[in-house]
């Protein structure tokens, strides 16, 4: 490299070629007509005006600038000024950022309950792609998304002190990593609230022939999500409360009853059959109990425990090591927070960001299906970032000769057959 005496006066100006900085946004919407989204998408029943754009190219201009990085309404100015993106996107209409944040304070709940369902289908859709009837591990949560100051709707402090905010509920499908449903609620919210329609909503959205078997941590640690999960004939997995009841039962153990976790040092677990009051029956208490250290140093008697109630049948050591999987989920949350860029709430309004939370959604699954159907085995686990990277934020040039189209991507020859492979594979779908 080179190190110039100083730096180089550059003039900038748009450029008269044909352009793209976003080469591989096209084939997220090839996938998108292929699984039926744009189909769903112009059920909508949205109003808009007269002269508006259609309620599916404004759907689909949010999420992808979800996909491109984008976590605000000003970024869908940037695919706004893709003419060439847009054209390869299939002729997408994008709305300016003040109409988009209008667009989306007309959604009603009747349209959200819609876009629940377009994304239900989404997840239906991917699934029959990729085959099997295995069981579904559906990991649910609640998280918190914080907001400042005082004029949005829903805005409140909740569990996490200090931290005023919104508490969605969200239930990730644990297997293929899809986003099965999102329901936003008041910062003030327990985390069971509103759980009973979310449970009937999350079992719509799982294929039939499939099991379902759901894991949750002590924030569902209730008599009513236990009725819930029998109502489903589901299985539960589901972090139990140490109360002094419990905790009583547990030091009641003998020594024998405590037998070596063999994925872990110095711990132990152990099994008894335990009823909560006012569930409907026992079932399986399974406890595992970690020596307490503090810096280097043992404190003898002392033990982290974990501890979980489960309708489950298989060793109880394998189930514990199952259940803690659930700890996974931090990572989906994350990524759909962070990766997709759903951390920061649009609106005043809380139907409207509501609305976006879903459109974020969407996105998030179409990126799923574009890793699951699309890519090797070996990039099915692959971040966001990675993924822009790879292929999405690929600037390319468009040239029209004769009656095809070239789309001369500024990568290596490794690039340009991965997106035919890709394109091929588009085709079969």
């Amino acid at each position: 490299m080179k190190i110039p005496c100083r730096l180089r006066a550059v003039k900038f100006r748009t450029s008269s070629s044909q352009i793209t900085s976003f080469a591989g946004l096209p084939l997220l919407f090839d996938l998108a007509i292929r699984l039926g989204v744009v189909q769903d998408l112009q059920s909508l029943t949205v109003k808009k005006r007269r002269r508006g754009i259609p309620i599916e190219d404004f759907v689909l201009s949010l999420a992808a600038s979800f996909v491109i990085g984008g976590d605000s309404l000003s970024d869908v100015d940037v695919l706004r000024q893709e003419e060439v993106t847009r054209r390869l996107c299939h002729d997408l209409q994008v709305p300016a950022p003040t109409t988009a944040g209008e667009r989306l304070a007309s959604f009603r709940l009747g349209h959200i309950r819609q876009m629940q369902t377009i994304n239900s289908t989404l997840v239906l859709s991917i699934d029959e792609r990729m085959g099997g009837d295995d069981s579904t591990t559906v990991d649910l949560d609640s998280s918190i998304i914080e907001s400042h100051g005082y004029l949005r709707e829903g805005a409140r402090y909740g569990y996490k002190r200090g931290v005023k905010g919104l508490h969605p509920l969200l239930a990730f499908w644990y297997e293929p990593r899809l986003l099965l449903g999102c329901r936003l609620r008041a910062g003030n919210r327990r985390s069971d609230d509103g759980v009973e329609s979310f449970i009937d909503e999350i079992v719509g959205a799982v294929p039939a022939r499939r099991g379902i078997r759901f894991r949750m941590d002590a924030g569902f640690y209730s008599k009513k999500v236990e009725g819930l999960c029998l109502k489903h004939a589901a299985g539960f997995s589901i972090s139990a409360a140490l109360t002094e009841r419990l905790r009583q039962r547990i030091e009641m153990l003998p020594g024998e009853a405590w037998t070596p976790y063999p994925w872990e040092d110095g711990a132990e677990w152990a099994e008894f059959s335990y009823q909560p009051r006012g569930w409907s029956a026992p079932y399986r208490l399974l406890v595992k109990r970690t020596p307490w250290f503090e810096k280097e140093q043992r404190i003898l008697g002392e033990y982290f425990m974990t501890t979980l109630i489960t309708n489950l049948r298989g060793a109880g050591a394998s189930l514990i090591r199952y259940h803690l999987a659930r700890g996974g989920m931090e990572n989906y949350i994350e990524e759909f927070k962070n990766g997709i860029g759903a951390r920061h709430l649009p609106s005043r309004r809380f139907l409207a960001n509501w609305a976006w939370l879903l459109i974020a959604a969407l996105a998030y699954n179409l990126a799923q299906a574009f890793k699951l159907l699309l890519l090797p085995s070996s990039e099915h686990h692959v971040q966001m970032k990675s993924l822009r990277l790879h292929w999405f934020n690929v600037a390319a040039r468009w040239i029209r000769t004769g009656r095809r189209w070239v789309v001369a991507l500024a990568r290596g020859p490794d690039t340009v057959r991965a997106f035919t492979h890709v394109q091929t594979l588009l085709r079969a779908i």
